[in-house]
């Protein structure tokens, strides 16, 4: 990657250094100057570069980088091998990002006008839950989302949480983590189903203490 490709996705702007990345930065600080070459990047052969460029753009508020991420998680077969190796356990951590940047771009339309939050909502909803299917079977975690179920309300995806935790209950070594996060959460919407689910597999809830 050169300079200038790794200054445009990578740099942050000067006097940003509170942010990790492009994607955290506060609406006053955001470059608008490189949005023209963010878009530019969607439509370009390098696909790692289009999908990093997506993945801010989304994070902005933008709808072009919105509709790019929901055509890449909505493509059939899924991507298996993307571009963001776990940096602990080395599986790919793609969906992830994508999922971050669908929370993003819902909080930034929220945050500036909370009818149109509310629409943006439903815009999501059919890629985050694409995410969280691929999740029962895929290694990548989706407890950043947790969030936005737990204290902004977003209780139409309990029954894809349910669902998810039926698959992953099946593989507790593959999904340890994954099945405590899930599980502990759904205990604060219906514990009873928990219980049960757990039990079916000869598991309680002391079996996946919490983080």
């Amino acid at each position: 990657m050169d300079k200038n490709l790794r200054d445009l996705l990578y740099t942050l702007p000067l006097g940003a250094n509170y942010a990790d990345d492009l994607t955290e930065l506060d609406a006053s600080d955001i470059p608008l100057e490189r949005i023209p070459k963010l878009l530019f990047l969607l439509k370009g052969d390098d696909s790692e570069s289009a999908f990093r460029s997506a993945w801010i753009l989304c994070c902005w508020g933008n709808e072009e980088g919105f509709e790019y991420m929901r055509s890449f998680v909505l493509r059939d077969p899924p991507v298996i091998e993307g571009w963001y190796p776990h940096r602990l356990h080395g599986y790919d951590d793609t969906y992830r990002f994508a999922l971050d940047a669908f929370h993003g771009y819902w909080a930034d339309r929220a945050t500036k006008n909370p009818v149109l939050g509310g629409r943006v909502r439903e815009k999501i909803f059919e890629p985050v839950l694409r995410i969280i299917e691929l999740s029962n079977t895929m290694p990548f975690a989706i407890d950043s989302f947790f969030y936005l179920v737990e204290k902004e309300g977003f209780t139409e995806y309990l029954p894809a949480l349910k669902n998810h935790l039926r698959a992953i209950i099946k593989e507790p070594g593959k999904h340890h983590w994954k099945v405590a996060d899930c599980a502990h959460l759904l205990m604060k919407f219906d514990p009873e189903f928990v219980k049960q689910t757990l039990a079916s597999y000869g598991y309680t809830l002391a079996d996946f203490p919490n983080k």
